[in-house]
């Protein structure tokens, strides 16, 4: 009876081998198409630290084509930073967004294509943008951004949205206003005007992600400041959870009241 099962499946293995897709069913994550997705908004397109989110962020984004780079970074630092982030910077975790498989092969497409530059033929991407930093704007050759409304907060932070309203009336509503839609009191001083969160390419572009570096980094050239220098990285949480949830997604929801 063991022989025949043992017989079974072998030949059961040597069917699935000889089937035509079983090697694309177990094919290797594309690096090139991930960090596409994820990472060419701040880093660009040619890992030059050139993007359109250059400007907004408080700290530069790495240039991996830099002789900075080139001297200082090996794969492993490069997975490294991309699992658990670099503190100080708007570098975040990905380990909770992308897969150790994933990583991989995005650290090894950094390495090999912008560090040792090594010639790398360019693969359609599999979507325009990063779906985690809520998108970027779409040129005429591009498809339309595709943004991830469900992606969590960084370093597997949860936020308490009850907790984040009472921060949010406290601190933000002065000028983002009581109603998300930047109508506070202090609004009318302030230029730029702060972010309306109810206007329809807010509530398109914006997810947890994108809100939670926001209010961690501030905003270069607005009056909105870099949150991480007073306020707790729960406190981020709760407010990005709080403003997502109310103005984002339109949920009602009951601030907490202000601790004493």
């Amino acid at each position: 009876m063991k022989r025949l099962a043992r017989s079974v499946l072998a030949a059961f293995a040597l069917l699935v081998l000889a089937l035509p897709f079983a090697p694309a069913a177990f094919a290797a994550p594309d690096g090139a198409a991930l960090y596409h997705n994820y990472c060419s908004v701040c880093h660009g397109d040619k890992g030059d630290g050139k993007s359109r989110a250059t400007g907004s962020l408080s700290t530069l984004p790495r240039d991996f084509t830099s002789a900075e780079s080139k001297r200082e970074l090996s794969r492993e630092r490069i997975v490294a930073a991309i699992t658990h982030g670099r503190p100080g910077t708007a570098m975040t975790s990905w380990r909770t967004q992308l897969s150790d498989a994933d990583i991989a092969s995005v650290a090894d497409h950094v390495y090999s294509r912008f560090v040792q530059g090594a010639a790398v033929a360019a693969a359609t991407p599999a979507i325009s943008g990063t779906r985690a930093h809520g998108g970027r704007e779409a040129d005429a050759a591009s498809t339309p951004v595709q943004v991830d409304m469900t992606a969590g907060l960084p370093n597997g932070l949860k936020g308490d949205s009850k907790r984040g309203g009472a921060f949010y009336l406290a601190n933000c509503a002065t000028c983002h206003g009581a109603r998300g839609d930047g109508a506070g009191p202090r609004a009318y001083f302030i230029n730029p005007k702060p972010r309306n969160f109810v206007e329809p390419a807010s509530r398109a572009r914006l997810n947890r992600l994108a809100l939670y570096a926001a209010v961690s980094e501030g905003k270069l050239g607005t009056e909105m400041p870099a949150w991480s220098k007073v306020a707790t990285k729960q406190q981020m949480a709760d407010v990005a959870e709080y403003v997502f949830q109310s103005f984002i997604q339109g949920k009602a929801v009951a601030a907490a009241a202000p601790a004493r």
